[in-house]
């Protein structure tokens, strides 16, 4: 039995070590760099502890997206809501986000990535439990967007686990979470259909909470980020953070002194200042135009992706209130229909269903394009495909089948692409920098999500081809700014600082 769990974890270890990213660690017999360590102490039992922690939360987090399109159209109906409420009730929770995002991301670089990403899962348990007992529109609007706030923290397991693993994963690592993602977007479509025939919307929320309950206790087993450390100039806590890494791993560390890549006289990268600022993010000049095209591309991703995911909800209902496929070529929903409430059913779960089956195939292209393209072309190549399906949903008249298939392709490149983003973003900042610069981005992404709902709720609602082509046209404006970014990450080390 033992020898078969051996087994089986090596060949899934071989997976992630598998050589997508290339660098060369720098070190010698006197000193050596964190770089240089993880390398060596490869991808051990400490590294599955923080595969595990991230994996539950990044797949509870694919539960939280499939739910957001599927409560809001039930409190409509339960509260009586008109469809501008409904808008805001998704409205709220990325704005909750927003505002949380800087404020974690500040947190990770200043007390650490565990203590943060603890923080926030408390705040997600707490609130999203209270969100299912709400009592009236009002209370569940303020506990969703509290919870919003708590979910905005998340992210920083991104940064957490991207500093825990040798850089030659980091590819496969970017795979693994598309795919524990999609399979939380699945298993919530999944979830929906059960729940909501025999109970309701709020068992859904409470449901949705306990994958993150289970966080808690794996964060106790596993240290902090030396590279963390290393940002705050503690050489001697990240020295220790390397000897439960290699006492974990059962590995020796390289002999010698642990150094910064600065104090071994590497001069491919512009230092950031250990106590870094804000600001830092926008300096030298190619730093500010890399943070602002980030930030560009983080709120069109978002907006489209979340757009067409809520959009896809709306459209099972336009399909339920028109007369027929081909009246959608009218480009509008009669006005008698625009406030109908209409309870989805098992026939409109099951289509959220297929279209969350999108998300499994956006592993394969995830990492197949970076794989074989630059991070920057690999962007670019999502955009034009994601773009140009987006264009056939404009096809009149369009059969619910085909729709759902335009919505499945559209859905798989966005979704890839969204992974993409992290990987990058994750990439191209200074460690001092990378969880402000992360979080900052992730602010944006917010926003494109608080605007979002009112295009794919409400605008959807008077013109459906005019809101189709929107989605297509923020969808090939994502890879024209990707191509204007000015650095490649790709097999770079994450102690590089503004690399070139």
């Amino acid at each position: 039995m033992g020898e078969k769990q051996s087994s089986g974890s090596g060949k899934l270890e071989k997976f992630l070590s598998s050589s997508l990213d290339t660098v060369q660690g720098e070190g010698n017999g006197d000193s050596f760099t964190a770089d240089t360590a993880m390398e060596k102490l490869g991808f051990g039992r400490v590294q599955w502890r923080v595969t595990a922690m991230c994996g539950i939360l990044w797949a509870a987090d694919g539960v939280e997206t499939t739910i957001l399109a599927i409560v809001a159209p039930e409190a409509r109906c339960v509260f009586n809501i008109s469809p501008w409420a409904e808008a805001l009730l998704t409205t709220v929770v990325f704005a909750g986000m927003l505002l949380g995002a800087a404020p974690w991301g500040r947190m990770a670089d200043i007390f650490g990535r565990r203590l943060s990403v603890v923080l926030s899962t408390v705040a997600v348990i707490y609130f999203g439990l209270l969100s299912a007992f709400a009592p009236s529109y009002g209370w569940l609007l303020a506990l969703r967007a509290v919870f919003g706030f708590g979910l905005a923290g998340l992210p920083q397991s991104v940064t957490y686990f991207m500093e825990m693993v040798p850089v030659k994963s980091r590819g496969a690592c970017s795979a693994y979470l598309q795919l524990v993602y999609s399979l939380g977007m699945i298993g919530a479509a999944g979830m929906s259909i059960g729940v909501m025939a025999t109970l309701d919307w709020r068992y859904l929320l409470a449901f949705s909470v306990f994958a993150y309950i289970i966080v808690l206790p794996i964060c106790l087993t596993i240290p902090e980020s030396p590279l963390y450390y290393l940002s705050r100039g503690h050489i001697s806590l990240a020295m220790a953070s390397l000897r439960d890494i290699a006492m974990g791993n059962r590995k020796e560390l390289p002999s010698g002194k642990l150094v910064r890549r600065s104090d071994i006289g590497v001069d491919d990268i512009i230092e950031a200042p250990v106590n870094s600022r804000v600001l830092d993010l926008f300096r030298p000049l190619r730093g500010l135009i890399t943070t602002l095209l980030l930030w560009l591309i983080w709120f069109l991703i978002a907006f489209t992706y979340f757009g067409v995911l809520l959009m896809t909800t709306e459209l099972m209902e336009i399909y339920h209130n028109m007369d027929s496929a081909s009246s959608q070529c009218l480009g509008q929903i009669p006005v008698e229909k625009t406030d109908e409430c209409h309870h989805l059913d098992t026939k409109d779960y099951l289509d959220v269903l297929w279209t969350s089956l999108a998300e499994l195939p956006a592993i394969a292209i995830c990492y197949t394009l970076n794989r074989l393209l630059s991070r920057r072309a690999s962007i670019g190549v999502h955009s034009l495909c994601g773009s140009v399906l987006g264009a056939f949903l404009m096809i009149c008249p369009l059969t619910r089948v085909g729709l759902i298939g335009l919505i499945f392709g559209m859905r798989s490149f966005l979704s890839s692409l969204f992974i993409t983003m992290y990987l990058y973003t994750s990439e191209v900042y200074p460690t001092a920098l990378r969880a402000t610069g992360l979080g900052a981005a992730y602010t944006w992404g917010r926003v494109g999500g608080i605007v979002t709902p009112f295009t794919a709720q409400v605008m959807l609602r008077h013109t459906v081809r005019g809101t189709k082509l929107f989605y297509a046209l923020t969808t090939l404006l994502i890879g024209v700014a990707g191509l204007l970014l000015p650095f490649e990450t790709k097999g770079r080390s994450l102690e590089a600082q503004w690399g070139s």
